[in-house]
């Protein structure tokens, strides 16, 4: 390596390391609102699919923004991807694999069609409102990442609003 390209490596480095830095400031996965517990129907949890793999950061949460789709899991719940209104709730795993979105679970919305999640979703259907893609809503739940994949989502879903 020739000398002169030492100060341009040293300084692409530093260049990256300040991109990093201000990208984790930036997206720092902290909950928008720390709600009261009351405020989220602890309930939800019974009928979480394996829901050890889920890290709590907040009990109760609200978190607004615009729905960029629906998607119906084999495991009965309604997945929303929300690009919320405060990039702050994203990490970097939601910025850079789901596009600066947000994912929202709404346990048990359909009936499971994987076998193992029936069992969590036994004699419950969500009564949680469920919007259009494009509309602006607030979605209400506990803020936790999903240890499997890295991102954070609210799950379970205790109800969404619909914002004018």
């Amino acid at each position: 390596m020739k000398r002169r390209s030492v100060p341009v490596v040293i300084a692409v480095l530093v260049a990256l390391v300040a991109l990093f830095s201000i990208a984790r400031l930036r997206y720092s996965g902290k909950a928008a609102v720390e709600l009261p517990a009351a405020n989220c129907d602890a309930d939800l949890w019974q009928h979480v699919y394996r829901a050890a793999r889920l890290r709590v950061l907040s009990r109760c949460t609200a978190v607004e923004g615009r729905v960029v789709s629906l998607d119906r899991g084999e495991d009965g719940d309604l997945h929303l991807a929300l690009e919320p209104q405060r990039p702050s709730v994203l990490n970097l795993i939601n910025v850079f694999h789901l596009h600066r979105h947000l994912v929202a679970e709404v346990v048990c919305e359909h009936a499971p069609a994987d076998a193992d999640a029936a069992a969590a979703c036994a004699g419950f259907t969500s009564r949680v409102a469920i919007p259009g893609i494009g509309e602006r809503v607030r979605v209400t739940g506990a803020y936790v990442t999903d240890r499997e994949v890295g991102w954070n989502e609210i799950h379970p879903v205790t109800r969404i609003e619909t914002l004018r």
